[in-house]
């Protein structure tokens, strides 16, 4: 038979696939939330309203039109929106837009701090001529908390909380503000419905009802039990709440404290024992304050070893 001669075998060679470029190491920055330009824009526009209405009110004083004591205590509060809220503002948005966590919980505080104080403006103060900016302020505080409750991931903020941060005392603490601020307010309001008369914090003033203690009983007391109690039983929600609340209740001691001052200076009748008192507040609240922000992990686990 005829030998059939056949071609050896090639062998093919198997290559490897090409490997991907290596990726960069992760950036520390994290990359800002989807929707963080309007809520800049719109804070940025609240801040500079602010602002023209802190500097009017503390170079101009005889722009209000009320009782030298009443005055006094808008000429402080603007005071402090010029000197305090409005710089932490806006050094607040540019961190949380380059990707602090921290940043976030200031930033929330102080709209709600300028939005709070708008409402006092816009309904307690007589008509003056800066009216048209009280009112701007109101419009531009509500729609930069929407904006910026938009851009924050309640769930990454629990996340990144310290398991060494004190949950239980500080979800305490806001529970203990919440109930003795709504005891002291009812103190001034119950009796008055019972007499038929009118509350003692309206006496002697021209005011028809007090903005403080509706805007309270309304809003902020209600909010920062719920930040207390959601804290405590360990939701998400309750580590955005709380570390907002914290950072209102702080700056707002200070903010009643220095209009205090301004009251007692324009009208040395006024009591000062409220002077002493927001100032211990203060420095109160600023310790669980603290306490939660250093607890806000700013990076994860995973960025930090890249």
């Amino acid at each position: 038979m005829p030998t059939i001669l056949r071609d050896p075998p090639v062998r093919r060679r198997r290559f490897a696939p090409p490997m991907p470029p290596a990726l960069p190491p992760a950036s520390p920055v994290q990359v800002a939330p989807p929707g963080t330009s309007l809520a800049i824009r719109l804070s940025t526009a609240l801040a500079a309203v602010n602002a023209i209405g802190g500097l009017v009110s503390v170079l101009y004083p005889e722009v209000f039109r009320d009782d030298p004591a009443y005055a006094g205590n808008a000429r402080g509060t603007f005071a402090v929106i010029l000197v305090l809220a409005v710089p932490a503002l806006v050094l607040a948005m540019r961190a949380s837009a380059r990707g602090s966590l921290r940043a976030g919980f200031v930033w929330l505080a102080c709209i709600g701090y300028m939005l709070y104080n708008a409402i006092l403006s816009s309904f307690s103060l007589r008509f003056n001529e800066l009216f048209l900016v009280y009112v701007a302020s109101l419009s531009l505080g509500v729609a930069s908390l929407v904006a910026v409750l938009r851009c924050l991931d309640a769930s990454l903020l629990a996340r990144r909380l310290s398991p060494r941060v004190p949950v239980h005392a500080v979800a305490g603490y806001l529970i203990v503000v919440a109930v003795a601020f709504a005891l002291l307010w009812l103190a001034d309001i119950v009796p008055a419905l019972l007499s038929g008369g009118v509350p003692a914090s309206l006496r002697d003033t021209t005011l028809t009802t007090n903005a403080v203690e509706v805007i309270d009983l309304a809003f902020t007391l209600p909010l920062t039990l719920a930040a207390g109690l959601w804290l405590w039983r360990g939701r998400a929600m309750g580590v955005l709440l709380a570390g907002t609340m914290l950072v209102f209740l702080t700056l707002e001691a200070i903010s009643v404290a220095t209009d205090q001052v301004f009251g007692h200076l324009a009208d040395p009748a006024q009591p000062t024992w409220g002077i002493a008192l927001f100032v211990v507040l203060a420095a109160v609240g600023a310790l669980p304050t603290v306490a939660f922000l250093r607890g806000i992990i700013e990076r994860s686990p995973a960025t930090r070893r890249a």
